[in-house]
């Protein structure tokens, strides 16, 4: 962990404090960075340009910052003695992939399609993120090339969100196998597909999980808006049937995986493994 102090001699007397998120290593901008403040237990993500705003209720705060590619980082800022736009600085990351082999087959081969049966908002939490166990041999050592999600009916599926790809160890999402963010809009409701080649990610042994990560910014509709109004500015994901199986992790950025067949005692279901998977695929070469 990554720990800077933000105690200055200067005074401000804006309602806000204007932040900004840049890497040590080159000045370049950190966009869609998670923010955690411990003092209200709430977060949501920085903007494309790596800015959000810090209020000043309270006279001094502890922020935690996460971002793909970089060390987690906490801030304790005194926003009595701050003046103008705060630029924090994240340290990089050193990434060790795990092991894996490599298959050279030329026919590409896209994971199973599942049949939808439901859809899912987003389940609350900064960074909150569904995934989907890919363990079929077929993947097994191969290039990943595009990675494919169901947006079903309702929200708006045109609203940015992260792709998130990690390894997998004794059954569960292990260490992240992207080094950098991966931000994507989707054109349309049903399947949209997404090119990941560029990124040379392979298929690990034990398969991976490929998740969609809700990127929610500080200005964004209200939860009580969503609740009793109807309106939600991001995307649905569709869920759907993939044979009686359990494949569906869920999280947020900063809390644990939970395995969606954990939750099975908790309905009153005749087929549950219908409601427990996100429409999400993965073609590889």
């Amino acid at each position: 962990m990554f720990v800077v102090l933000l105690l200055t001699s200067l005074r401000s007397h804006a309602q806000n404090h204007p932040i900004q998120i840049l890497s040590q290593a080159d000045s370049s901008v950190v966009s869609f960075a998670s923010i955690l403040f411990e003092s209200r237990k709430q977060g949501f993500h920085s903007d494309e340009q790596g800015r959000f705003t810090l209020p000043i209720q309270q006279a001094v705060d502890t922020i935690k910052i996460r971002s793909i590619g970089f060390q987690d980082t906490l801030v304790i800022v005194d926003k009595s003695k701050v003046k103008g736009e705060l630029l924090i600085y994240l340290p990089v990351k050193s990434i060790i992939l795990p092991e894996f082999r490599v298959l050279s087959i030329n026919k590409p081969y896209t994971s199973k399609k599942p049949k939808k049966t439901g859809s899912l908002q987003q389940w609350g939490g900064v960074g909150s993120q569904y995934g989907l166990l890919l363990n079929d041999e077929k993947l097994i050592g191969r290039k990943m090339l595009k990675a494919h999600f169901y947006l079903a009916h309702g929200g708006n599926p045109r609203y940015p969100f992260r792709i998130r790809i990690y390894s997998i160890k004794q059954g569960k999402p292990d260490q992240e196998l992207s080094h950098e963010s991966i931000i994507v809009r989707a054109t349309q409701q049903g399947w949209n597909e997404f090119d990941i080649s560029q990124y040379d990610i392979y298929v690990p042994e034990g398969g991976c999980l490929l998740a969609m990560e809700w990127l929610n910014f500080e200005y964004v509709v209200s939860a009580e808006l969503i609740l009793t109004k109807g309106k939600y500015p991001g995307q649905v994901l569709g869920m759907g049937d993939f044979g009686n199986q359990y494949l569906g992790f869920v999280k947020d950025d900063f809390s644990n995986w939970h395995f969606n067949g954990d939750y099975l005692p908790r309905y009153q279901l005749p087929d549950k493994s219908k409601f427990l998977n996100p429409m999400i695929r993965l073609t590889v070469q």
